[in-house]
């Protein structure tokens, strides 16, 4: 009977050992060799074949290599903190815009006035101005005039001179009138009309002219029918007819 062949055990991949001709017992070197690759040789090549340009480059990557693998990952723990902040911050606000949708909804309008003050005292930066316009609008409805104003001018002061802010101001000056402020909404109308868009200066230099009559200055309700006038398309002829008509008026 033939012997059979003796098969030996695989040395694993991952097991360092000794390549040919660098046995210690044969004189060699013991480097370690992982998966077939010689570690300190291969680095040794490696830095072999970089340039001299590179070398400090490649030298300052192996030197602080821990420090750099901390900053990388200092780096991806930030941007995963601001993600998941930018997505608490959009969870937060469809869940404040939802809520102030139901307080608009409220039918009875003191009960919308207090939930919107309510609503206001934590809403986020963002609805904030919106629901300011809800209460102006609310407080109007109850002839609340003087929160009305209120609210109104925070969103002026907000907006700025936008368009929206534009409108607020308006509303602003007509909440005054309401409450029967007639100088402080005439100051107002006279800010105002000096960045109104062309075709509706007219329109606010006539509500300044209410304004100042209903306040007792007639020669500052003149004026402000003469600018109106002028601030009218020339072929406007009724309308100028109607201011002259008002100059007269008062004039008599």
């Amino acid at each position: 009977m033939s012997q059979r062949p003796t098969i030996k055990k695989p040395t694993p991949l991952s097991a360092p050992v000794s390549r040919p001709g660098t046995d210690p017992i044969m004189g060699g070197s013991s480097d370690p060799v992982m998966g077939g690759v010689n570690i300190p040789q291969f680095t040794k090549d490696m830095q072999a074949e970089i340039s001299p340009e590179a070398a400090p480059l490649w030298n300052f990557v192996t030197n602080h290599a821990p420090k750099i693998a901390a900053a990388v990952v200092s780096v991806v723990v930030i941007c995963l903190a601001v993600a998941g902040w930018q997505w608490y911050e959009e969870k937060t606000l469809l869940e404040a815009q939802g809520q102030l949708g139901r307080v608009i909804s409220i039918q009875d309008a003191s009960r919308r006035a207090a939930a919107l003050e309510e609503f206001l005292a934590k809403a986020p930066s963002k609805l904030v101005n919106s629901a300011q316009l809800e209460l102006a609008t609310t407080a109007m409805e109850l002839e609340n005039f003087a929160k009305a104003a209120a609210s109104y001018e925070k969103v002026a002061n907000a907006e700025g001179d936008n368009p929206l802010g534009f409108a607020a101001r308006m509303g602003q000056a007509q909440a005054l009138m309401h409450a029967k402020k007639y100088a402080e909404a005439r100051g107002i109308f006279e800010s105002v009309v000096l960045s109104a868009p062309a075709n509706v200066k007219a329109a606010i230099h006539q509500q300044s002219a209410e304004a100042a009559e209903y306040a007792g200055d007639i020669p500052g309700a003149v004026a402000s029918l003469e600018k109106a006038i002028a601030a009218l398309a020339p072929t406007d002829q009724e309308g100028a007819a109607f201011f002259r008509a008002r100059i007269a008026k008062l004039t008599k």
